[in-house]
């Protein structure tokens, strides 16, 4: 069973009342006026099974917050938090490397794009989508229409742990897409989904809101209560990496007295 097919026993009281925080003929947090889309699609919900669920949108961190991860490398925001903080190395770039945004989560069963569709048009400017789909490769679950769409309103990247298709077009376009894999085969659209709503990629669990960088090294997700202590220190590792980098090119050498001190402390031989 895929992490998304667990919505199908939501209740429909569950599904808060949709709102339209960003369209132009109602005020943030109104919700939508009788008959239109969002509030039809809630009423058919509420008589039958669930299959999809859209929580509301994740309130947006500081626009300072993700600017901190700017100038920082993905390696050294992963030394900050503990060297085990990566998404899957499988996860990577077509074309344009470097990813700076928050995430918009959306989580498919293999094969599925629906609530894809939704995430590109619902979505806000600076937002990356991460799109979980049980991994799969051998169907992708968007490409070069989708891309460009997300690409021209704003978004800031996608990042999918399954398959894109339109390879060459990915490459050769300004927009950041990370992909586990790229499949000819196109999605299906009668699946199951959720968005909003925490996703795991790996090991990584990756929340509404949190910063995702990404650059040739692969991909990190900061939760937006750790941003300003990871970020200060991130930078400290890459200031200590620049003097380290100085000192080779200034006298060719290194300190390594803490190497052969760790060597001595351990029990280590050196044979002649």
């Amino acid at each position: 069973m895929s992490r998304a097919q667990t919505t199908r026993g939501a209740a429909a009281k569950d599904i808060p009342a949709p709102s339209c925080p960003r369209r132009g003929d109602a005020p943030a947090g109104m919700p939508c006026p009788p008959g239109t889309p969002h509030i039809a699609i809630r009423r058919r919900a509420a008589m039958s099974t669930i299959r999809y669920r859209i929580l509301p949108h994740s309130e947006r961190p500081s626009f300072s917050l993700p600017e901190l991860f700017g100038d920082l490398a993905v390696a050294d925001i992963c030394d900050a938090l503990g060297r085990n903080a990566a998404l899957p190395s499988a996860i990577k770039p077509l074309g344009a490397a470097r990813l700076l945004g928050t995430a918009y989560t959306v989580n498919l069963p293999a094969g599925e794009n629906l609530l894809l569709y939704y995430a590109v048009d619902n979505a806000l400017p600076g937002e990356v989508l991460g799109v979980a789909c049980d991994a799969y490769e051998d169907r992708a679950v968007c490409g070069e229409i989708m891309a460009a769409l997300a690409r021209k309103r704003g978004l800031a990247g996608f990042v999918v742990d399954g398959a894109v298709r339109d390879a060459d077009a990915l490459r050769a376009m300004d927009f950041p897409v990370y992909a586990r894999a790229v499949s000819p085969n196109g999605p299906y659209k009668d699946g199951c989904g959720e968005i909003n709503a925490p996703i795991a990629m790996g090991n990584a669990v990756i929340r509404p809101g949190d910063i995702l960088v990404g650059d040739g090294d692969g991909l990190v997700a900061i939760s937006r209560d750790e941003a300003e202590a990871v970020a200060e220190r991130a930078r400290a590792l890459r200031d200590e990496g620049l003097r380290k980098l100085a000192a080779i090119g200034k006298t060719g050498k290194l300190n390594f007295n803490w190497l052969y001190e760790k060597l001595a402390a351990s029990s280590c031989a050196i044979l002649d």
